[in-house]
This record gives structure tokens, C-alpha cells and sequence, in this order.
């Protein structure tokens, strides 16, 4: 049977003269972070839907860079619905995708997740370029009342709002900018969608060269799952893959704006603290214990209790220390505190 396009061919010649000219986003191919989370947490209650999301575009890829009620952190462009909200330049609504003839046949509607409804809004950069989307999804067909469209745009315009901060340009953008697409996908952990062991590596080297300049203090902290081994033996590995993607969120949620969360192998996170003493990293680290063991995981296979032990270990303003050295003494942290009973903050001496 002959593959039926994705979009009419006016749409998507329009499409691809667009996503030729965008320009690289240095958010493309990021780690999750929490005040886009929230941006997106807040609009699946406030428009009752299954599916939202923040995008970046390239030429040849979607990343999503924040989505919550769908497991997928990038789509090849010819799968999205994001390169008709493009080149049209404005929002763009299939309240039934099956009875609208320039989707009905897109992969996303023939195939999983079967979407019917869509609501998609550009957004811009810091120099009010196109680069990405704010979008909404259902299974289900659905008409956009006025409110709901005030809601989109309120809510995409609070994306915007976060693109052009100084957060992003103190902790992000001095990492991404200097980093080619390629590089940045390499340091990215696909399931939970933090920074990888590599990523950690540059960060905290970043942070360190920072500190050295401005006399200021790193902190590193690494924890892992207490028996993580025994839930994938009970629950399954699909099921301990939900309860790391959503670790990984709850990590997020629970650092400050200026720390960075990374996976760095199977069950062990690291975080990166910048500009930190004692007394802060602890608090930091006791937050993340908390969040990560006060409410169990809701997975398909039920409920999961967790706990978690952490270490961490500070650099002060004056002391020369390396990336290898600051990164053993979290671990032997990490080790006095599974030696002590486990589920618990330990920094070393």
C-alpha cells in the first residue's frame, strides 16, 4: 500500500522553507527543567487535556523540551503536527483531525497515539525569532472556546517569557551555545531527559572554572534508589523506567533555579549546585530525599515506594579541586550513608 503523505503539499512546501530558516535554538536538545514543566503541568489541568507540550524545531527534528501525558522526547518533522503551526505563523487548530483533509491522514491520527484534536501556537526567541511551539493534544475531537484559545496564548506567552530570562542566559546558555547540536544530543540521558554522565562532567567543570573566578563555592551531590534492583525484579524494567522518568522530574522540581540535575547511570543521579556552602547543599539535598520518598510512584504496575540515599560533598571559595576529586568525595558520601541504613543526607568530613 503507498504511504500517504503527512500533509498537503502546499502545507508542507510551506513548512519546509520555514524550518530551513529557523535558526538553531540553543534550547534544542536540553535537559527538562522545571519552570517549563510547570508551564505545561498547568495547562493540561487549566484546558483539560491529556497531552501538552513545549517544542523546538530544526530542519529535520522536533524536540520537546517539556511535555507531560506523552512518552516521547523527539519526532522527525514529517510526524508532527509543529511544522504546520510554523508556516502558518499563527494558531492553528484541528478540533477533528480525521474530518480535516491536510491531517487526516498524518501519522499521528492513523497511527499512535491517535490523536484527533490539536491546538498549536508559535513561539519565539530572544531576538523574536520562530523556534519552537506550544501545543496541546486530545484522542478525542473537541471545539476551543475563546477562553480556552486566552489560555493558549496566556500560556505560550509565559513560555516566551522563560526563553528570554536570565536564568537561561546564566546556566544554560553558556553551556548550549558553545556546544553544535550534535555534541548536546550526546550528553543527554533519552530516558529521563537530564544530562548524562558527560553532561555532568562539563557542568561541573563549568561550574568550578565559574567559582575559581568569582571566589564562590560548588556542590555536588549523588544519590541512587535503595534497592532499585529489587523493583525491576518485582514491578519489571518498564516499570522501573516510569519510576526514574519520574525521579527525574521530581529532581527537577525540587532544585534551585541555578542547580542541574543529571542522570548519571542506572539508578544514580547526580546534581550540581552552584554558588552553594554547607548548609544550602544539605538543605538542597534533603528537599530532593523528601520529594523523592514522601509519595510513591504511580506506575501501570501500581504504586511504588521508594527511598533514597545521597552524598554530597562542597568546595569552598579558595580550595583547588578537580571535577574527579569533588565527584569522589560525594561518593564516599553516598557510601557512608548506604552504610548507615540508607535514606539518608550524609556529607563527608
Amino acid at each position: 500500500m503507498p504511504k500517504q503523505p503527512a500533509l498537503t503539499e502546499t502545507i508542507a512546501s510551506t513548512a519546509t522553507i520555514r524550518l530551513a530558516q529557523l535558526p538553531e535554538s540553543t534550547f534544542y536538545c536540553t535537559p527538562i527543567e522545571e519552570r517549563f514543566e510547570r508551564i505545561t503541568r498547568i495547562a493540561r489541568r487549566a484546558l483539560d487535556v491529556p497531552v501538552a507540550a513545549i517544542t523546538f524545531l530544526s530542519e529535520q527534528k522536533q524536540w520537546f523540551k517539556s511535555v507531560v501525558g506523552w512518552n516521547v522526547t523527539e519526532l522527525p518533522n514529517e510526524q508532527s503536527f509543529c511544522p504546520i503551526t510554523l508556516a502558518a505563523g499563527q494558531l492553528t487548530v484541528f478540533e477533528d483531525a480525521r474530518q480535516d483533509a491536510a491531517v487526516s491522514q498524518h501519522p499521528l491520527v492513523v497511527g499512535g497515539p491517535h490523536f484527533r484534536f490539536y491546538a498549536g501556537l508559535p513561539i519565539t526567541d530572544e531576538n523574536e525569532n520562530l523556534c519552537g511551539t506550544f501545543c496541546v493534544f486530545d484522542q478525542k475531537p473537541r471545539q476551543m472556546s475563546p477562553a480556552d484559545r486566552a489560555i493558549l496564548k496566556d500560556l505560550a506567552s509565559l513560555t516566551e517569557r522563560e526563553i528570554v530570562s536570565e536564568h537561561m542566559k546564566a546556566v544554560y546558555h553558556s553551556l548550549t551555545s558553545k556546544l553544535g547540536m550534535a555534541r548536546r544530543e550526546s550528553m543527554m540521558d533519552p530516558l529521563t531527559r537530564l544530562w548524562n554522565r558527560r553532561g555532568a562532567s562539563v557542568l561541573i567543570k563549568g561550574a568550578l572554572e565559574t567559582a575559581r573566578k568569582q571566589g564562590s563555592s560548588v556542590g555536588i551531590a549523588i544519590l541512587d534508589l535503595d534497592n532499585f534492583k529489587r523493583i525491576n525484579d518485582t514491578y519489571g524494567h518498564q516499570a522501573g523506567d516510569e519510576v526514574l522518568r519520574k525521579t527525574a522530574l521530581r529532581l527537577i522540581q525540587s532544585i534551585r533555579d541555578n542547580d542541574c540535575a543529571c542522570r548519571v547511570g542506572g539508578d544514580e543521579f547526580l546534581l550540581v549546585m552552584r554558588d552553594t556552602d554547607s548548609t544550602a547543599a544539605r538543605q538542597t539535598a534533603e528537599r530532593v530525599r523528601r520529594n523523592v520518598v514522601e509519595t510513591p510512584v504511580p506506575t501501570r504496575q501500581g504504586d511504588i515506594a521508594l527511598s533514597t540515599s545521597v552524598g554530597f560533598a562542597v568546595k569552598s571559595g579558595n580550595e583547588e579541586i578537580d571535577v574527579e576529586e569533588l565527584i569522589d568525595r560525594a561518593d564516599q558520601a553516598l557510601l557512608k550513608s548506604k552504610s548507615r541504613g540508607r535514606d539518608q543526607v550524609v556529607e563527608i568530613d
